[in-house]
């Protein structure tokens, strides 16, 4: 097995958290609302934290968020998942990571796997392909590294060649063959997109031309009817606009 392939192993990936470093995480905001924000996705992640008051000593603790404090230990952060990004690189003994990559499984529901110098630090699933770009650029600011790569599956022609199109102008962007990936992967979303991103690809340069084939239109046109329980069928100018992002496959049934 490729030894890259070793690191998306469950197992492997408890042991890169179990050796986390034990980070004293402290929040001091004046802006309460922020604060209470960050507290909860703390508390999602299971990290510990303080909070402390003004006057309080700020380095009593590893790492301080904050929304207006300057300070050797703490982080400058006005968005909460800004705040989390900026601090995870704490857990690995550093203060940022060195080089993101974005991994993107491009199904209607894209899956996202965020890789940072090596081990994966976050999963997301999307319900829509035109969340994608939107993300990408919340992981460019949250993370601020020097060297951020975005990998997208091959496998969806019509969302690959969408997603390429939304990033392609700002970021670099290579494509994955994923082909003899699918055999280890039991969800196509967030799974594959672990394996995308440990993968190298294809450099994409400029927009890529959007094809919708009959085929594909057909295909939309049969999940319609799996969706509505056999009820009925989206008519094919129906299914186009939900190849093109225009509507979701919900949508057009409605």
């Amino acid at each position: 097995m490729n030894y890259l392939y070793l690191n998306l192993n469950p197992l492997i990936i408890n042991i890169i958290i179990f050796f986390e470093i034990n980070v004293k995480i402290g929040i001091l905001m004046k802006d309460y609302k922020l604060e209470y924000a960050v507290e909860r996705e703390l508390k999602a992640l299971r990290h510990n934290f303080i909070l402390l008051a003004e006057g309080d000593d700020i380095f009593s603790c590893d790492v301080v968020l904050t929304d207006y404090l300057p300070g050797k230990n703490c982080i400058l952060c006005h968005d909460a998942m800004e705040c989390i990004r900026k601090l995870r690189a704490h857990f690995y003994g550093k203060k940022r990571f060195s080089k993101i990559i974005v991994g993107i499984d491009p199904g209607p529901k894209p899956g996202i796997a965020v890789i940072g110098d090596g081990n994966v630090i976050e999963e997301i699933q999307l319900s829509h392909v035109g969340e994608v770009r939107k993300i990408v650029d919340d992981i460019n600011v949250g993370y601020g590294v020097e060297h951020f790569i975005v990998r997208i599956g091959d496998g969806d022609i019509v969302n690959r060649n969408k997603i390429v199109n939304s990033l392609v102008d700002t970021y670099r962007v290579e494509i994955v063959n994923e082909k003899n990936t699918s055999e280890s992967i039991t969800n196509r979303n967030v799974e594959s997109a672990k394996v995308i991103a440990f993968t190298r690809g294809k450099i994409v340069k400029k927009p890529l031309n959007i094809v919708i084939r009959d085929g594909y239109l057909r295909e939309i046109q049969r999940k319609s009817r799996i969706e509505s329980g056999g009820e009925l069928t989206i008519s094919r100018i129906l299914a186009k606009k939900v190849a093109l992002g225009d509507l979701t496959l919900d949508e057009a049934i409605d």
